[in-house]
């Protein structure tokens, strides 16, 4: 998305479906699928990073407190929002020069796919370590890691699709 309005508007459902709907599955203690990361991900490229970052801190929050959490929401996705910026230099290095969208249509599926991988992953992997209490479990981290980070990868995709192709540029 390129223009803050309409990804306020997605935003915006995106954390109904996270909080009245996503929140509520768990399947074993095990797998929590999670949307909201989706939100820092289809960010607008030229976002002021420290802007991001206290948005990703009120949405983080949020969860948290929906959640019962403690602040581990709050810590994956300021983590998130911070090196998004690098990340995106890497997989799409013009993306704020050229205002460019990040939907699977605009990207292509496979810039896509590392581009979710990674910062959904980055996400995760962060979450789950702490949520665990360090690695002393590392199998079961990473396991719990990798399994989420695949659903919460196939929903990002499967709802990202039905953002329109961008008609910038």
């Amino acid at each position: 998305m390129t223009r803050p309005g309409p990804w306020i508007v997605f935003s915006f459902w995106v954390l109904l479906a996270q909080i009245f709907l996503l929140s509520q599955i768990e399947v074993g203690g095990y797998l929590s699928p999670y949307l909201y990361p989706l939100i820092l991900v289809l960010a607008p490229a030229n976002f002021n990073r420290l802007g991001l970052v206290a948005i990703s801190a009120v949405i983080g929050l949020g969860i948290d407190l929906h959640e019962g959490s403690g602040g581990l929401h709050l810590m994956a996705s300021s983590l998130l929002a911070y090196v998004r910026p690098w990340i995106l230099n890497g997989i799409v290095p013009r993306a704020a020069e050229e205002q460019l969208s990040f939907a699977p249509q605009d990207l292509g599926l496979g810039k896509w796919t590392t581009l979710v991988l990674l910062t959904m992953g980055i996400h995760h992997l962060w979450l789950f370590v702490w949520a665990s209490h360090g690695t002393h479990i590392l199998s079961l981290v990473l396991g719990r890691s990798i399994l989420n980070l695949l659903v919460s990868a196939a929903l990002s995709t499967a709802v990202a699709w039905f953002i329109p192709k961008s008609q910038v540029g």
